[in-house]
């Protein structure tokens, strides 16, 4: 299933707006909707902040551990999840580029040149937003990479940074929280990754955005409270 959000006036309005593609599109918009009855309030925060926009959000699989096979596009193991995945996100972000991009662009008011193109998500989602400014970074011009569980699969996303050089302006805004995860040693190896990233896509040719929040929690309510500092980005940021 797809949710979207369409500014009031796109039928009449004449304009045509930038897209933010996103993952876990249930828990984007509406509590009820959400996986655990706190949704992000994205809408209303466009709305307050008077920005112009359209948000395309995926729901993901809710059988079993398939998100986590969904949005990650290497494979993993997480003992403390008991979790073996064999890492279907490539199959995710093919949907992504070939099926639901020209589908949107062909159907609403896009600006659909990638400089207006962009991907976000949290979690697996941020772990995925990172890989598709990567790997599609001709199709994507900015990533939020918000809260990415990236600590089984660092090793493979460390060598894609490498490797990747951005013919064209790429950037990644990198948000974290001091109380994700358990306890300061999760903080310290998330903050090691998503610095040695940065440093290597930066050295790459792609510009680098970061947020570390001291309060930030890994919850639907936090990512809440970051949705105006991130809208600025994408908006305001160069």
């Amino acid at each position: 299933m797809i949710h979207m959000f369409l500014p009031d006036d796109y039928l009449y309005s004449q304009k045509r707006y930038p897209v933010l593609y996103m993952f876990d599109g249930h828990n984007l918009f509406n509590d009820e909707d959400a996986t655990f009855g706190k949704s992000w309030n994205l809408a209303a925060s466009i709305i307050h902040a008077h920005r112009d926009l359209i948000v395309v959000g995926q729901e993901c699989s809710h059988e079993g551990n398939d998100r986590l096979c969904e949005y990650s596009p290497y494979p993993f193991a997480d003992e403390e999840l008991q979790v073996l995945s064999e890492g279907y996100g490539d199959g995710t972000m093919h949907f992504f580029v070939h099926e639901l991009k020209p589908y949107i662009d062909e159907h609403f008011p896009t600006l659909p040149q990638r400089e207006t193109t962009w991907i976000g998500g949290s979690s697996c989602g941020g772990e995925m937003a990172l890989y598709a400014g990567m790997r599609y970074n001709d199709v994507y011009s900015k990533s939020l990479v918000i809260s990415p569980y990236l600590i089984p699969t660092a090793d493979y996303f460390l060598m894609e940074a490498s490797r990747t050089h951005f013919q064209q302006p790429s950037s990644f805004y990198f948000s974290w929280g001091a109380l994700e995860g358990h306890g300061k040693h999760a903080f310290v190896q998330e903050t090691k990754i998503c610095t040695e990233l940065a440093n290597r896509l930066s050295k790459n040719g792609a510009q680098i955005y970061f947020n570390v929040k001291p309060e930030g929690e890994h919850t639907e309510s936090s990512w809440e409270e970051e949705t105006p500092e991130f809208l600025n980005y994408l908006f305001d940021h160069e």
